[in-house]
């Protein structure tokens, strides 16, 4: 097993075995798919080796260890929630290059347009779909809560793929812990990894004439260590309108003084990327590519955050204290459809700048019991300064057309317990306290902030006639607040007899949802869970086609079931199973049918196989089904079974590998939407999957 790392944070153990990425798709890249498949599957019996415990052999899982659910050190096991652990050496043999593409592996978790040539990463789980629009899942690095002030969308692109150590997701309500928004869960990526390489360096290029470079540096003297990373990214996209250039820059820094450590991170963010909007059925069977209302949309974004962070502890305790900055702007064309065929676009630019603080302390009460103690607050400020301006062959132009600044103060305490009574049984409970306040806005008051109680209650039971396996429930409170966007947002909109009007609303309240579900998981080799959940959500947050803005306009209800298993069957092959149903109802209205692009059912089936000669193999099939364009379920969400597979041989230091995304060339959505015409009809609206994607490329390692 590889081990790793995050400051004091103790290692998760628990690892895929697999092959890796690569691709190619056009005559530019014929030559280079050749000569990489010659080396992989060309090499002489003389060179070959066999597989070793060090190389092809698939390792057993042992204890695994998790920070994010607890927001501190716990045994896996012990967790009264679904939760998955995968470090680097399970993420390296995936078919992914991004963190989005690994999410789309980890159970529990829809991605979708998951890659830069695909679009924006959209992430939900337990049917709670943002849309691009809002964020419904928390993303942490390295303890950092990443997201943006104006709309909570979380950008997967922010952490190079290299400078990746360990993923740990949590699904389900987290709000008791980590607040706002954290109600499909939360999850988190570390950097740190004490074992790792001290260089890695990943280059492909492929399909869509994508190329890819990412790669990481770390070295360690004495008492301080530090990595370098970036990742450089360049794609035509889909379509004819849908190029992208994205640069990543990273880097960070830890050290012990006696009994404190510290870390420091930095990152930074340039992207450019283009807009080819949903289509018609219509206009995808007269073969247009990109909606022409679409063709000057753009989004140049650039970024800059650092934290620095500090931990100190004793026989029994243990405290970290954490500041960090973030600074951004954005130099958007977006244009709204209002009707098939009736376009609106505008410019907008937007700079935002953040600041945050969290205190936090662990005290073991008692070790004999496992009796805990954990408590802590978090402060964020966050500033926006948005403005529109109309838009005219792709540049801004004329005077301002509405403007709209101030800031938005978050301040949250948390305390958290758990208890063990006996050997078989764990308690645990969390509850937390959060404040959001919005000033200077346009309608903003003091008086209009959103609090919340959002407390957690969770059971652990590992029955001795059941070895190795765990009985869990939980019970638990989460909420949203309205985004600043959803209240603020000053976009105008025609009205078409000469005025304009705002789709925002400085009345909404925040959506609350009420949580229930009860598991169970074990397994050595083969580790499994299953679980059921229902959660009820009051007040939410969607446009509402009578006023024409944000309202709170109904209840949802969220019911499904969860199940997956992966580990090892055999010494060099590892399968993977995860499949989801749920059930997303309109609860207000007492109606059966799916609340739009929400799936009922989804499925992967893989399997990660080492076939000696130092060749790895991974492949699965994913797929979504049941999901609609409309609430009332007319329109389905066209679906299709995506095969996916990476082969990759390792030559001494340096890993070729070979990736063929949607082997089978399937055609299919990932999501979209229904708009009235001017005579009544229903006009659907989709984004398209991604076609048949191959690509190739060598990760160099640098001991």
């Amino acid at each position: 097993m590889t081990k790793s790392t995050a400051q004091d944070y103790p290692d998760v153990g628990r690892t895929f075995r697999s092959g890796e990425r690569a691709g190619s798709k056009g005559p530019a890249y014929v030559r280079l798919l050749s000569v990489v498949v010659a080396l992989i599957f060309g090499a002489t019996t003389a060179g070959a080796q066999t597989a070793s415990s060090s190389g092809d052999q698939v390792p057993a899982f042992r204890e695994t260890v998790v920070v994010t659910p607890e927001r501190g050190a716990t045994v896996q096991s012990w967790i009264p929630a679904a939760t998955v652990a995968v470090d680097a050496a399970g993420l390296r043999p995936l078919p992914a290059l991004s963190l989005g593409e690994f999410l789309t592996f980890i159970p529990g978790f829809r991605v979708q347009q998951s890659a830069l040539y695909a679009g924006r990463p959209v992430v939900s789980a337990r049917g709670f779909f943002g849309g691009g629009e809002a964020e419904y899942v928390v993303l942490l690095v390295d303890g950092v809560p990443v997201a943006d002030a104006e709309s909570g969308l979380i950008d997967w692109s922010v952490i190079p793929a290299s400078a990746i150590a360990r993923v740990e997701a949590a699904r389900g309500p987290g709000a008791s812990l980590y607040g706002d928004a954290a109600i499909g869960g939360v999850i988190q990526v570390l950097t740190t990894d004490a074992l790792a390489d001290r260089g890695v360096l990943t280059v492909s290029g492929g399909s869509l004439r994508t190329f890819t470079a990412d790669g990481t540096s770390r070295w360690r003297a004495r008492s301080v260590a530090a990595l370098v990373s970036g990742a450089a990214q360049r794609t035509s996209g889909l379509s004819s309108h849908s190029s992208a250039t994205e640069f990543t820059l990273g880097g960070a820094m830890n050290g012990t003084l006696r009994r404190l450590s510290w870390r420091w991170t930095a990152n930074a963010l340039h992207r450019e990327q283009e807009d080819p909007g949903p289509l018609t059925s219509a206009q995808r069977a007269a073969g247009v590519s990109s909606d022409p209302a679409y063709r000057f949309d753009v989004r140049n974004r650039r970024s800059v955050a650092t934290a620095f962070a500090v931990q100190s502890g004793g026989a029994g305790w243990r405290q970290q204290s954490r500041v960090s900055v973030d600074t951004r702007k954005e130099d958007d064309i977006r244009t709204i459809l209002l009707a098939p065929g009736v376009a609106d676009t505008r410019a907008r630019d937007l700079s935002t700048a953040g600041i945050g603080a969290t205190v936090e302390v662990e005290r073991t009460l008692k070790a004999a019991t496992g009796s805990m103690l954990r408590f802590g607050v978090d402060l964020t400020r966050q500033h926006l300064d948005t403005a529109y301006r109309n838009a005219r062959d792709g540049a801004a132009v004329g005077d301002l057309l509405s403007t709209v600044a101030g800031a938005r103060l978050r301040s949250g305490a948390f305390v958290s317990s758990s208890w063990m009574p006996a050997s078989q049984v764990r308690l645990f409970g969390a509850v937390r306290w959060d404040r959001i306040a919005d000033h200077d806005f346009a309608h903003a008051s003091s008086d209009d902030a959103t609090q919340a109680w959002s407390p957690r209650a969770g059971i652990v039971i590992q029955p001795r006639r059941f070895a190795g396996a765990s009985i869990f429930g939980q019970v638990s409170r989460a909420f949203k607040a309205p985004t600043l966007d959803q209240l603020f947002d000053p976009r105008p909109f025609p009205d078409f007899r000469g005025g304009s009007f705002t789709i925002s609303n400085p009345a909404l309240r925040a959506q609350r949802a009420s949580n229930v579900e009860a598991g169970i998981s074990g397994g050595r080799r083969l580790r499994w869970n299953a679980l059921v959940y229902r959660m009820a959500v009051e007040d939410e947050i969607d446009f509402d086609a009578r006023t024409f803005s944000y309202g709170n306009i109904g209840r949802s209800r969220h019911v499904g079931i969860e199940a997956d298993v992966e580990g090892a069957i055999a010494t060099r092959i590892r399968p993977m199973v995860a499949y989801s149903l749920a059930r997303v109802t309109n609860a207000s209205q007492g109606q059966a049918a799916q609340l739009k692009n929400v799936p009922r059912h989804q499925l992967t089936v893989g399997a990660a196989a080492s076939v000696g000669w130092q060749v790895e193999s991974f492949v699965s099939v994913r797929r979504a089904w049941g999901a609609f364009l409309d609430d009332d379920n007319a329109v389905p969400v066209r679906s299709a079974a995506l095969l996916d597979f990476r082969v990759r041989r390792r030559v001494r230091s340096s890993t070729l590998f070979l990736d063929v995304l949607n082997a089978t060339d399937r055609r299919y959505d990932e999501y979209g939407f229904v708009l009235t015409d001017f005579r009544g009809g229903s006009v659907p609206y989709a984004y398209a999957g991604a076609p048949r994607v191959v690509r190739a490329g060598l990760t160099l390692s640098f001991k």
